[in-house]
């Protein structure tokens, strides 16, 4: 490519190119969050009198660079796979292009609310189809920013990311009226009224969270809790399946275990897969660890593979302080192309891009007893708001994530993780326990934060073997969302629908 064609190129996408950067650097690692409320300005002001094409080419390449930032990790699993992935979420960035222009082409002061309620389906979708892919959602951006997050116990995630689009809309307006001449300022004027609801939208959003940390704080000690210990062994995944290592990887965690012990928690948790092999192909390994957790006498819940008959699960085993088997949870939602390849026998050749076998879905929604009422969340599934929400109104009164992030190395996976981890608490107002094998393992209040972590002397959080204990507030509340679910979004869609119907006559 010549260099004009190449300067050309770059200012055709400048705007695209500008907000991808803008909107990455919101997410961990570098975690600007602020920059999100301004990060579509440049890609909105790009989309303006466009062609559907152009629109959705300018807003495709903004969302391919944007999940080559943040999700760039996949690479460490499969390099094709990573890119099909990110290749493919683009085309949702490609699909809000084609709706900011269909809404703008008849421009109103409304518009704004609009183009954030589309953001906000499409958001959603993400999220569902084909299994869903709820990973870096805009709202998700925001898990440090606890005054705007607490309204997710109404919203969801997904009200976060309206408001923030909503207020990007404004902030282009705004921009674009102060940009032209002194004549034009005119313009503002339509803005008045929406600016207003917006306005009050925003700070009422800040009121409420400040409202609910208060109250959550000045709830003080609560009535029930139980000590809970978290281990992190920082296992290479390379050894997990190696047998030569599987002694050397017991005795390590059963020197954490035992050490966590000393401090009298209620129970211990080890990560997903921590345990080496497959359960119950053998037997005499199995035999060792119950005695192990015998003679400690704490109840401990176990990461392991699971074979039943011909089907594999990934598994949490819960096992008593006298080592014996109390309950069993079977992963329900499997992460595709990582736990089992979709449309096996239709492609055949998706098995050598992603050369993994298949693992069996469980079904159940467990509820775990002992040593209180809770459920485990394993993997990925922590990203799964509906998931969370059915293990929660059977009667959890904490959650638990197992996970094991080794595959994705040093890079920003654990944090994205860790993100998503802390909406599923704030949506349900539940403490929510991470143990994961290379980190973050700690403990998510109610409120979203991160009160505890396993970390170094320096404060590395990932890639650091260790443990931390602290007590776990048990809660039987119910939110809004947990009641009720997505009616947030579904009042987006209903939106959209009125816009679709009185604009129906309208052609390209």
């Amino acid at each position: 490519m010549k260099q004009a064609e190449l300067v050309a190129t770059c200012k055709y996408f400048s705007g695209s190119i500008f907000s991808a950067l803008l909107l990455a650097l919101a997410f961990p690692k570098t975690g600007l969050w602020p920059l999100a409320w301004v990060g579509l300005v440049p890609l909105l002001s790009s989309l303006d009198n466009q062609k559907p094409s152009d629109a959705f080419a300018r807003a495709y390449w903004c969302g391919f660079l944007f999940f080559t930032g943040t999700l760039y990790w996949f690479i460490h699993v499969t390099v094709l796979g990573a890119l099909l992935l990110i290749a493919f979420l683009s085309l949702y960035f490609g699909i809000f292009g084609l709706a900011y222009r269909w809404i703008s082409r008849r421009a109103t002061a409304w518009k704004a609310f609009g183009v954030a309620a589309a953001w906000t389906v499409i958001e959603f979708i993400r999220a569902h189809f084909l299994t869903g892919f709820g990973w870096v959602s805009l709202g998700h951006s925001q898990y440090k920013n606890l005054l705007f997050i607490q309204i997710a116990d109404i919203t969801g995630v997904y009200g976060i990311s309206f408001l923030i689009v909503l207020v990007n809309c404004f902030v282009k307006e705004i921009f674009d009226a102060v940009r032209r001449s002194q004549r034009e300022m005119i313009r503002l004027r339509p803005l008045l009224v929406p600016g207003i609801i917006t306005f009050l939208i925003f700070f009422s959003t800040a009121g409420y969270g400040l409202w609910r940390l208060s109250v959550l704080d000045q709830a003080g000690s609560p009535a029930e809790e139980v000590s809970v210990a978290v281990i992190q062994a920082n296992t290479p995944q390379p050894l997990k399946w190696d047998k030569t290592a599987w002694p050397e990887i017991m005795e390590q965690y059963q020197s954490l275990t035992a050490r966590a012990a000393q401090e009298k928690p209620d129970l211990i948790i080890w990560p997903e897969t921590s345990y080496p092999g497959i359960l119950w192909e053998d037997r005499e390994g199995f035999d060792g660890l119950k005695d192990f957790v015998a003679r400690l006498g704490v109840p401990v819940l176990i990461g392991s593979v699971l074979r039943e008959d011909e089907d594999y699960y990934n598994a949490a085993m819960l096992l008593s302080k006298d080592g014996e088997v109390i309950e069993t949870y079977r992963k329900i939602h499997l992460v595709p192309f990582g736990e089992y390849i979709p449309l096996r026998g239709l492609f055949p050749f998706l098995s050598q891009i992603v050369p993994i076998a298949d693992f069996t879905a469980g079904r159940e929604y467990t509820v775990f007893q002992t040593p209180a009422a809770f459920s485990t969340l394993i993997c990925f599934e922590d990203t799964v708001d509906g998931l969370s929400r059915g293990f929660v109104r059977q009667g959890a009164r904490f959650l638990v994530n197992i996970t094991n992030d080794a595959w994705f190395h040093d890079t920003k996976a654990p944090f994205l993780h860790l993100q998503a981890a802390a909406f599923r608490a704030v949506e349900n107002r539940r403490a929510l326990v991470r143990a994961a094998n290379t980190g973050v393992s700690g403990f998510i209040d109610a409120a979203g934060r991160l009160v505890k972590a396993v970390e170094d002397t320096r404060g590395k959080k990932t890639y650091v073997s260790g443990y931390t204990l602290a007590r776990v507030s048990l809660n039987s509340e119910e939110t809004f969302y947990a009641k009720y679910g997505d009616v947030f979004v579904i009042g987006c869609l209903a939106c959209l629908l009125w816009t679709v119907g009185r604009r129906r006559r309208l052609k390209w």
